[in-house]
């Protein structure tokens, strides 16, 4: 049913922006990217010049900027609220918007750390469900009064509309992330890697893997305490995210074990993409406490072929390759034969 109020007129626009969300979550596109649409939605909606949704953590204390639009990357990283804190965290605390003409007149307002975007007005609405608020979606403009009580109403129909999905998408990514370093889990590998190898053999692209183990992980915990293998693991999966395309997956295997799923990725490429990762751990510096710990991984790549025709197959090889790599004195890379 058409909504009653004063933004029937934009009723249209909110409709195609729902449309929009429902058909990427049919595509099953990840979180980001559902609320990079309804960031840049929102810009349109209103006249702002910057949205930013931020999401309540795990632990339902802090809101983090999960999408953003008309930030600098920097400045969208760096924003973190407090429950309480500045206008979104209150927001957070009350379930109820906040509509400022002048952020200079109003004391909730907190400027981030780093910010260099100018702000004067700002709107900001709660994304409440039946359990409780989860987020913030908050419109700032660099003009003051640009925002009406109307962009108010029409903010708030929008987050009603599309609170329930933004939850269940960011429920479905917890089931399939690590909860320690923040990777993918078995759970997503078993679920994406048959459509991969269902998607090689029907157009004949190429399909790799590459299976890491931290050569002597249990060192860490044993000489420095379980905080220290911990921080290891974070890190490692933090520079391995920087060594694969947007296409590609990094998951926790195993403990100590990582792998890297990379369609349209040959033998050959895995073996490159894996030997840059291991030169990279090599050469990094992982200091803690006041030691620099050295960490080093052995690899085994493997491509789906006849010998490999498999999902199951096609991991046993690199599991093979990485026995190998190991055996023959680790901190290498070794292709499956």
């Amino acid at each position: 049913m058409e909504p009653e109020g004063s933004f029937r007129g934009d009723f249209k626009r909110v409709f195609t922006v729902l449309f929009q969300i429902t058909k990427k979550i049919n595509e099953a596109a990840p979180l980001p990217e559902l609320l990079r649409i309804v960031s840049r939605s929102v810009v349109d909606l209103v006249g702002a010049d910057a949205c930013s949704i931020m999401l309540l953590d795990e632990a339902r204390a802090e809101l983090l900027c999960k999408a953003a639009v008309g930030l600098p990357a920097q400045e969208e990283a760096s924003i973190c609220f407090k429950v309480g804190e500045g206008v979104a965290g209150w927001v957070a605390e009350h379930g109820a918007p906040a509509l400022i003409a002048d952020v200079g007149d109003d004391a909730r307002f907190k400027t981030v750390s780093g910010q260099t975007t100018p702000i004067r007005a700002l709107l900001s609405v709660p994304l409440a469900t039946k359990e409780g608020i989860i987020g913030v979606i908050s419109a700032t403009s660099a003009r003051p009064a640009v925002f009406s009580p109307e962009h108010e109403e029409l903010l708030l129909y929008l987050g009603a509309s599309i609170v329930k999905d933004i939850e269940n998408a960011r429920l479905f990514r917890q089931s399939i992330t690590d909860s320690l370093t923040k990777a993918f889990n078995r759970q997503y590998l078993y679920q994406r890697l048959p459509g991969e190898v269902e998607r090689s053999r029907r157009y004949g692209d190429p399909l790799s893997v590459a299976l890491f183990d931290i050569d002597h992980f249990r060192r860490f915990n044993d000489s420095f305490g379980r905080p220290a293998g911990d921080f290891v693991l974070k890190e490692v999966v933090r520079l391995g995210q920087e060594q694969i395309r947007d296409v590609d997956a990094l998951v926790r295997y195993g403990g100590e074990e990582l792998l890297f799923l990379l369609p349209n990725t040959s033998l050959a490429g895995a073996q490159r993409t894996a030997e840059r990762f291991r030169e990279t751990l090599q050469t990094s510096e992982f200091g803690w406490s006041d030691r620099r710990l050295q960490v080093t991984v052995s690899a085994g790549v493997a491509q789906l072929c006849e010998e490999a025709p498999t999902d199951e197959a096609l991991l046993r090889k690199a599991d093979d390759a990485l026995w190998r790599a190991k055996k023959a004195g680790r901190n290498r890379v070794e292709p499956a034969s």
